[in-house]
């Protein structure tokens, strides 16, 4: 996610799902291995639980990052990072690997005009109201990587709905398809949706990119080699079809098939 969203030192880079924090060291730590300074990166992550979000702040210092701005609220009802005019703060980059399939609750949930399709609050279907808060603090050029269950590729009612609605305004520009067992405490697959601000008006395909086959088998969980990254990313970056491997499905074509990403 993190070599997807390619983030430059001057940035503000955003986890709403933010868990013990690895994701955001991953962005320093990429910053600085492309030579750039990693101290003008600005980090900016939200946890739900206490003992999680202690865990951020305390992992923030012991890798030299004092000045992440983590904050501790659910994201959905209550997201905390706000400008001075008290309206969302925008990121230039987002990146997240939220809960899967969530139920969250629908009242005193603030800023609703963040979510143009509301999911049901029931049945466990929050996953794509993260993508679309992810969406809706995103800068005008700005670009997300988020890892989501299977299900939201494929599933019908208003899941179908947000994917017809990202589809069409051009903002999805990538699905990855990812092996199956990647994730402790769930074996299902998952995948990446990328989302992306910049050229999404003229964005008249998406990107589907098949990595379920090329992975390392492990006793509890498999693992994505160095190798296999590379290729993902790569295939990402060129943006052209790999025989077996990734092509650029017209919206015509996704539009014929029901909005349908599987």
């Amino acid at each position: 996610c993190v070599e997807i969203c390619n983030p430059e030192d001057g940035m503000r880079v955003y986890d709403p799902t933010v868990g013990s924090g690895g994701m955001l060291i991953q962005v320093r730590d990429y910053v600085r291995e492309k030579g750039q300074d990693a101290s003008n990166v600005r980090l900016f992550g939200q946890e739900k639980m206490g003992t999680t979000w202690s865990i951020c702040k305390m992992n923030m210092l012991l890798h030299g990052i004092p000045d992440a701005d983590i904050r501790q609220q659910d994201t959905l009802r209550e997201p905390q990072h706000k400008d001075e005019s008290n309206q969302l703060r925008r990121f230039d980059r987002v990146l997240a690997n939220p809960p899967f399939s969530q139920n969250y609750i629908k009242i005193v949930i603030q800023f609703p005009g963040r979510f143009p399709v509301w999911m049901p609050e029931k049945g466990k279907k929050a996953d794509l109201m993260f993508v679309q808060h992810m969406l809706a603090v995103l800068k005008a050029d700005g670009r997300l990587a988020t890892v989501m269950p299977h299900g939201v590729l494929f599933r019908g009612g208003e899941e179908r709905e947000a994917r017809k609605h990202f589809i069409d305004s051009g903002t999805l520009e990538a699905v990855i398809g990812l092996p199956g067992n990647l994730f402790y405490g769930t074996g299902i697959p998952a995948c990446i949706l990328v989302l992306n601000k910049a050229g999404a008006v003229q964005r008249d395909h998406v990107l589907f990119i098949n990595a379920d086959r090329e992975y390392r088998e492990g006793k509890a969980q498999n693992h994505l080699r160095a190798e296999d990254i590379d290729k993902i990313v790569n295939a990402y970056r060129a943006g052209h079809d790999v025989p077996a491997y990734a092509r650029r499905v017209p919206v015509t074509e996704i539009r014929a098939e029901d909005y349908n990403c599987n």
